[in-house]
C-alpha cells in the first residue's frame, strides 16, 4: 500500500481535482476538532480513488472551492461511512454541497438491521484491524504525524470496494430503490446549530442528589462553563468537567486557596478563572442567605 499523497496547498488541489474527474467513485471522509473546540471545523479531508489515497490539509489551504468541482458533481458518486457530521461539515465550512451519496453505514444497516462502526466493516470484510487510537486526536496539530496519516487513509481506502459488495447486496435484496431514495434525502441535510440548554446540568452524573442549595450553585457554574466555552473556543468539559462542578456544588469553597484545592480542577481554571468561580459561589450563597 503506497503512502497517502498529502494535499497541502491550492495547486496540489487543482492537480488532485483533476485527477479525480476521471473517477466514477470516490471514497471521502473527514476529520474535525469537535472533541477540542466549542465551534468545530473540519481540519481534514481524506479522499480516495481508485489508484490512491489523499489527505487533504483543509488548515493549510485558503479556498477549498475547487473541490465543489467532484463533490457537487452528480455524476461522481460519493462514498461515507456515516456521512451525516462528514457532509454536513463539508457544506457548513465550505459551503461544498454533497451530491450522489453512498452511506456504507445505511447500506449496512438496511442489509443487516444493525448500526456498526466502519472498524467493524473493514475487519469483516477485509481482515483489517482498524486502530483508533486517534480517533479523538487534536487533528488541529500540525504537522501531522506519518502515523495519523495512515490511521486517516484507512478511513477511505476500503470504501470503494466495501461500496461494491454492500452495493450487490441490497440488488440482491431488492433493496437498491430504497436506499437510493434515502441517500438522496441526505443531500439536504444541515448543520444543526448549537443550541446551549440551561437545564443540561441535570444531565451531570450526581446532580440528581445534591440539595437545592448546591443545585442552584451548580447552575450557576454550568452557565459560566458554556459561555467561558464559547468565549475561547473550548470544548466545555475542557474548560470544567462536570465531576469537578458538582464537587464545587458540594462544597461551596469560601476562598481561592479551597477553590484551588477541589479535586479535579484544571490548571488553567487555577490561574485564570478560581476568581471567578468564587465569586459565582459567593453570589449564589449570598442570595439563598
Amino acid at each position: 500500500m503506497r503512502p497517502p499523497v498529502v494535499i497541502s496547498n491550492n495547486q496540489e488541489l487543482d492537480d488532485l481535482v483533476q485527477d479525480l474527474c476521471n473517477e466514477n467513485v470516490i471514497g471521502i471522509d473527514t476529520e474535525s476538532d469537535s472533541y477540542y473546540s466549542y465551534r468545530d471545523r473540519i481540519c481534514i479531508i481524506q479522499v480516495s480513488s481508485s489508484t490512491a489515497d489523499y489527505i487533504i490539509d483543509s488548515l493549510a489551504i485558503k479556498d477549498l472551492s475547487p473541490l465543489k468541482t467532484i463533490v457537487e458533481n452528480e455524476k461522481v458518486e460519493k462514498i461515507f461511512h456515516d456521512c451525516t457530521n462528514d457532509i454536513t461539515g463539508l457544506k457548513a465550512d465550505f459551503d461544498i454541497r454533497c451530491k450522489n451519496i453512498f452511506d456504507t453505514a445505511i447500506a449496512w444497516r438496511m442489509i443487516s438491521g444493525e448500526l456498526r462502526g466502519l472498524a467493524f466493516l473493514l475487519e469483516t470484510y477485509f481482515g483489517v484491524l482498524h486502530n483508533k487510537k486517534f480517533q479523538k486526536w487534536d487533528w488541529r496539530r500540525r504537522p501531522l504525524a506519518p502515523e495519523q496519516l495512515e490511521y486517516a487513509r484507512i478511513d477511505t481506502h476500503y470504501l470503494i470496494p466495501l461500496r461494491n459488495i454492500l452495493l450487490r447486496e441490497l440488488e440482491t435484496r431488492g433493496l437498491v430503490l430504497k436506499f437510493r431514495e434515502t441517500m438522496k434525502n441526505l443531500e439536504a441535510l444541515e448543520k444543526t446549530p448549537r443550541k446551549f440548554n440551561p437545564n443540561g446540568f441535570w444531565r451531570l452524573k450526581g446532580a440528581q442528589g445534591l440539595d437545592p442549595k448546591s443545585l442552584d450553585v451548580l447552575k450557576a457554574l454550568y452557565r459560566y462553563r458554556e459561555k467561558t466555552a464559547e468565549r475561547l473556543n473550548k470544548a466545555s468539559f475542557r474548560v470544567i468537567n462536570g465531576e469537578t462542578m458538582i464537587r464545587l456544588a458540594k462544597r461551596k469553597p469560601k476562598t481561592l486557596q479551597e477553590i484551588k484545592s477541589v479535586k479535579g480542577l484544571p490548571k488553567h481554571m487555577k490561574k485564570h478563572g478560581a476568581k471567578d468561580l468564587l465569586n459565582i459561589i459567593r453570589k449564589v450563597t449570598s442570595n439563598q442567605s
